[in-house]
C-alpha cells in the first residue's frame, strides 16, 4: 500500500479515535471515564503521528506515542482490575504493574539509537521490535486473566475493555512477531492497525458508558445520533451494493449490467423507503440509539411534544389526547374512552387511525378494576376487551387518565408499536406521567366549555333581568294610561296622546324582544352607532319631567352603540333623575363632545347617595333603596355601556344631588384610549 494511502487510513483512525474519546469524556463522569477517554486520545495522537510519518512507524513521535498506547491500554485493564478484583486482586496487579512499567521504560529507551545500538541482538533481533512486543503479550495476558478471573456478576464491566484491547495487542504481537522473525514490517499489517484501532474504539466508548454508575448523558442530542445511525446504517448498505455492483461488472455476462441496474434501482427505492416509513425509523432508535443513553426517553423533549400536542391549533381536543399518549409509546393509533358526568362507564370519545364506533366499558368491566383507580397501565392481551378488538383490530395497551380530583376520567387504548417497545418501570412512568396530563387538560376543557355554557345562560339570564325591568317601566305608563282614561276617555286629545303612548309601547316591547334576540349589534354584524345630543332631544321629549339639555358647542359625534342599548340607559337615568328631583327642579344633561370619547353628564339636585351606597349597592342587581325598585336600572345602564366600550361613573353627596357621567366610543375610532386620554381630551 501506498504512502499516500496509509496516511489516509491513519487520518481516519485518528478522526474516529478523536471523536469517540470527546464522547466519552462529556459522558463520563468520574475517573472511571476519564481513563477510557484518555485511552481513545492516546490512540488519536498516535494515529495521526503515523498519518504524517507512515515510513517511520516506530520511530521519532510516532513510536513514542505507539509505546504510550500501549501503556495506557495496559493502565486500563489495571484500573479495572483494581475496580472488579479489590484487595483479593492487588498482588497478581503489582506483579503486573511493576512488568509493566520496566517493559514500558525500556521500550522507551530503545528510542534513542544509542540505546538501541547497545541492546542490539544479532541473534534476538531488534531491541525495538522486541520490547514493544513483550509489552503487548502484557497487555493479552492482562486481558486474559482480567476476563478470566471475573465473575458473572462483574465480567459485564470489563468485557468489553478486554474485548477491544486484548483484541488491538493480539494483533500487535501477530504484527511484531512478523517483524522480528522477517527483520522488515508488513505494510498490510501496520495499515490494518489503523483500522482495527478504528473499529475498537466505539467498544471503549461504549463500555465507559453504558455502566449507570459511570455515566451520564453524552452531551449531543438524540436526533444527532440517530441522524449519525442513519447514515453509517444508509452508507454501509450502499458499500454493500456497490461490492455487489463491482463484482457482477466483472462476470462480462449479457445479463450483468441489466442486473446492476436493477440492484441500483432497487436501492434507491429500498433508501426511499426506509427514510419515509415510521417503523423503520422506530427500529433504528430502538436498536441502535437508545443503546448510546442512560434513559430510554428525553424527558425535556418528550415534556415539550405533549406541550405542543395538547395546544396544537386546528386538532380535536380527543385527538391531541391520543396522540399526546400515542407519540411517545410509538402507537401509530389509538381511541378515546371518557366518563360523562352522570353517566356510568366509560363512553367513545374520539379515534385516531381508527375506526368511529359508538363504544365504551361499563362500570364494572374488568379492565376498569385492574387500573385500581387509574394507578396502573395495563397492557392487553388477546382475550381483553374482545367488544373492542371485533371493530378496531389488535389493542396493545391501556393508559388510564388519572384526574387528582374526579378519578378516572377515561382511558386511551393503544395499538400496538411499530418497533417493539419492552414495558419495563421507566415505561409505565412516562405514560402515566402522561395520562395525568392529558386528564387535566381534558378536565380543564370541559371546565372551560361548562364556564361557557353557564355564561350564555348568565348573559341570556341579565337579559331576562333587563327586559323584566323594561316591561315594568311601559306597565307603569300603561297603568298610568288607564287610570286617567276613565276620566279623560271622551277628550279627543287625550285620545291622540293615549294612541301615541300604546304604540311607544308597543315599540318598546318589540324592541326589547328584537334586543333579547341580538342585543348588541344589527343583523349585518355592525353597530349603527348614535348622536348623542340628537337621541337626548328626543328622549327628552318623552319625558313628563322637565329637561334642560346643555352643549359644549363643538360637532357633534356619533358614538358606538347600538340606539335601543343607548336609549335604554339613559333613560333609566332619566328617570331615576326625576324621581330624585322635586316636580319644578329640572333634570341636567350636558354633552362633551371630545376627539375619541363623548360623555354625556345626568344632574339632579335630589337627596343625593352616601358613598357606602355607591361602593356597595348601587350597581349591584336587586339593591335599591326606592320603595318598589327593582334594582336593575344602574346595573343595567353600566353594563349596556361597558359593553359598547364605555363606562358610567357617579358622583353624588347627600343633600346635594347626584351626577351620572356616561363616557362612549366615538364611532370611527372605537378602539379609543383609557379614561385619562379622555378626560384631558374633556373639559
Amino acid at each position: 500500500m501506498t504512502a499516500a494511502a496509509s496516511s489516509v487510513l491513519y487520518a481516519g483512525c485518528a478522526a474516529a479515535c478523536l471523536a469517540w474519546g470527546l464522547l466519552v469524556l462529556g459522558s463520563g463522569r468520574g475517573r472511571h471515564a476519564l481513563l477510557p477517554a484518555i485511552t481513545c486520545l492516546g490512540a488519536a495522537a498516535w494515529a495521526a503521528a503515523v498519518a504524517l510519518a507512515p515510513a517511520t512507524p516506530f520511530a521519532g513521535l510516532a513510536g513514542a506515542l505507539e509505546i504510550l498506547r500501549a501503556a495506557l491500554w495496559f493502565a486500563m485493564l489495571l484500573s479495572a482490575g483494581r475496580f472488579i478484583g479489590g484487595l483479593r486482586a492487588r498482588p497478581l496487579l503489582r506483579r503486573f504493574a511493576l512488568a509493566g512499567a520496566v517493559t514500558a521504560l525500556l521500550a522507551w529507551a530503545t528510542l534513542v539509537p544509542e540505546v538501541a545500538e547497545a541492546l542490539t541482538w544479532p541473534a534476538l533481533g531488534s531491541p525495538v521490535v522486541l520490547t514493544r512486543l513483550a509489552l503487548v503479550l502484557l497487555v493479552v495476558l492482562l486481558a486474559e486473566n482480567l476476563y478470566r478471573n471475573a465473575d458473572d456478576s462483574t465480567r459485564w464491566h470489563v468485557v468489553l475493555p478486554c474485548i477491544a484491547l486484548g483484541g488491538l495487542a493480539a494483533f500487535d504481537v501477530l504484527l511484531y512477531a512478523q517483524a522480528a522473525l522477517s527483520r522488515s514490517l508488513s505494510p498490510t499489517l501496520a495499515d490494518g492497525r489503523a483500522v482495527l484501532t478504528a473499529l475498537a474504539a466505539p467498544l471503549l466508548a461504549l463500555g465507559a458508558m453504558r455502566d449507570r454508575r459511570w455515566r451520564r448523558n453524552p452531551p449531543v442530542s438524540r436526533d444527532v445520533v440517530f441522524h449519525g445511525a442513519t447514515l453509517l446504517v444508509a452508507g454501509s448498505f450502499l458499500l454493500a451494493v456497490g461490492a455487489v455492483g463491482e463484482a457482477l461488472r466483472h462476470l462480462d455476462a449479457d445479463w450483468a449490467q441489466a442486473m446492476e441496474l436493477g440492484i441500483w434501482a432497487a436501492t434507491a427505492m429500498a433508501l426511499a423507503v426506509g427514510s419515509t416509513a415510521r417503523s423503520v425509523r422506530s427500529r433504528l432508535r430502538r436498536y441502535v440509539v437508545d443503546h448510546f443513553f442512560p434513559a430510554r426517553y428525553d424527558y425535556r423533549q418528550e415534556w415539550l411534544r405533549c406541550v405542543n400536542t395538547l395546544s396544537a391549533p386546528g386538532m380535536a381536543a380527543p385527538l391531541r389526547a391520543i396522540r399526546a399518549i400515542a407519540d411517545p409509546a410509538d402507537s401509530p393509533a389509538g381511541m378515546l374512552l371518557l366518563r360523562e358526568p352522570g353517566e356510568p362507564g366509560l363512553n367513545w370519545a374520539g379515534s385516531w387511525n381508527l375506526p368511529a364506533e359508538t363504544c365504551g366499558l361499563a362500570e364494572d368491566h374488568p379492565l376498569i378494576a385492574q387500573m385500581r383507580e387509574g394507578n396502573w397501565i395495563v397492557p392487553l392481551t388477546p382475550e381483553d376487551v374482545p367488544e373492542l378488538r371485533a371493530f378496531c383490530g389488535p389493542l396493545w395497551l391501556a393508559v388510564p387518565l388519572a384526574h387528582h380530583r374526579e378519578g378516572l376520567m377515561g382511558v386511551v387504548l393503544l395499538a400496538p408499536p411499530r418497533a417493539a417497545l419492552p414495558l419495563d418501570g421507566e415505561v409505565f412512568d412516562l405514560l402515566r406521567s402522561l395520562g395525568r396530563e392529558v386528564a387535566m387538560f381534558l378536565a380543564e376543557r370541559r371546565n372551560a366549555e361548562r364556564l361557557s355554557e353557564q355564561q350564555h345562560l348568565q348573559d341570556h339570564a341579565q337579559r331576562f333581568a333587563f327586559m323584566a325591568h323594561d316591561v315594568k317601566n311601559v306597565a307603569s305608563q300603561l297603568t298610568l294610561l288607564l287610570a286617567n282614561a276613565d276620566e279623560n276617555i271622551q277628550d279627543p286629545e287625550f285620545q291622540r296622546d293615549m294612541l301615541l303612548t300604546v304604540r311607544a309601547s308597543a315599540a318598546r316591547i318589540n324592541t326589547l324582544i328584537a334586543r333579547l334576540r341580538q342585543p348588541e349589534v344589527s343583523a349585518s354584524g355592525t353597530v349603527e352607532g348614535v348622536e348623542p345630543l340628537t337621541r337626548l332631544r328626543v328622549l327628552a321629549a318623552q319625558q313628563a319631567h322637565p329637561l334642560q339639555i346643555e352643549d359644549d358647542g363643538r360637532q357633534p359625534q356619533r358614538v358606538a352603540i347600538p340606539p335601543e342599548s343607548f336609549d335604554a340607559a339613559v333613560t333609566h337615568l332619566l328617570n331615576n333623575a326625576a324621581e330624585a328631583s322635586a316636580p319644578t327642579e329640572p333634570v341636567r344633561v350636558r354633552v362633551w363632545n371630545g376627539e375619541r370619547r363623548v360623555a354625556v353628564e345626568i344632574i339632579d339636585r335630589g337627596s343625593g347617595m352616601t358613598p357606602e351606597f355607591i361602593r356597595d349597592g348601587l350597581f349591584r342587581p336587586l339593591a335599591t333603596m326606592k320603595p318598589g325598585g327593582s334594582g336593575i336600572g344602574a346595573w343595567q345602564a353600566r353594563e349596556l355601556l361597558r359593553r359598547a366600550g364605555g363606562d358610567l361613573s357617579v358622583s353624588s353627596c347627600p343633600g346635594l344631588g347626584t351626577t351620572m357621567r356616561l363616557t362612549l366610543p366615538v364611532l370611527d375610532n372605537s378602539a379609543a384610549t383609557g379614561k385619562t386620554e379622555m378626560e384631558a381630551a374633556l373639559p
